[in-house]
Formats: structure tokens, C-alpha cells, sequence
């Protein structure tokens, strides 16, 4: 899911033309700075935040992995600082949605914290890493 930025039509050499859509999504560096439209982004931006801070889909709540699936992959390491900046920072597209649902913010900042939370403890070493990395 994403944000349509731009979308125009384009002729291949056969004269046949077809619809081109430039969509941008949250991993884009500066897509926190497009002034808020509740008609354009009010269900995008509750997308995004109901996939952070919800619970799992329930076909990964299955089996022996269940907190598993509530970890941040490697590419998905810099959204917790990223959403927390831009939060902090007063960034017009969530500015205007956090004057219309406030609940969400502080939700969201608790979601950003525990996220970071998590992921330094899981950077460090264990106790018994260091000790043999010592010697």
C-alpha cells in the first residue's frame, strides 16, 4: 500500500498507452513532509499504524516461532527511529492526522519506544560473549 504521488499515461512504440502511478510509501525519506489531506491519507496513515502497533496477523501467531513474528526484520530496523522523529518534530502529514485522532500519538510513541527498547537489547552481547571476547 502506498501513496500516489503522480500518475500519467505513457505510449510504448506500438501507440498503446497505459497508466504509469509513481507511488511513495513510509520508507520514503520525505514523505512525512506532504501537508496532510484527510481525504488522501487519513486511511493510509491508519494502514500504517494499525500494521505497527496491532497485533500479529493470525497466520503468524502459529507454531513454535509466535514472538518471532513480532520482531523487526533487518530492513525494517530505522522505521521505529524514523516514525519517532518525525513525530517529535511536528511533520505536516502527521500533524494533521494526530488534530484529528490525538489517541493515536501517544499510542504510537509507546509502540516507538518499546520497538527501540527491543532492538538495543537484542544489539548487545550476551554475558558470556563478552567474557570469551575479552580474553
Amino acid at each position: 500500500m502506498g501513496l500516489t504521488v503522480k500518475e500519467y499515461t505513457k505510449r510504448d512504440g506500438r501507440g498503446r498507452s497505459r497508466k504509469i502511478l509513481l507511488v511513495r510509501g513510509f520508507d520514503s525519506p520525505d514523505i512525512f513532509d506532504i501537508p496532510y489531506n484527510a481525504a488522501l491519507h487519513r486511511h493510509f496513515i491508519l494502514h500504517e499504524l494499525r500494521l505497527r502497533t496491532g497485533r500479529p496477523p493470525a497466520y503468524l501467531n502459529r507454531g513454535r516461532n509466535k514472538k518471532k513474528s513480532e520482531r523487526l526484520g533487518k530492513y525494517q530496523r530505522h522505521v521505529p527511529s524514523t516514525w519517532k522523529a518525525a513525530i517529535l518534530r511536528d511533520a505536516p502529514l502527521l500533524k494533521g492526522f494526530f488534530e484529528e485522532e490525538p489517541a493515536w500519538r501517544d499510542k504510537m510513541l509507546r509502540w516507538c519506544d518499546a520497538a527501540l527498547a527491543a532492538l538495543s537489547q537484542t544489539q548487545t552481547k550476551s554475558r558470556s560473549k563478552q567474557i570469551y571476547s575479552a580474553k
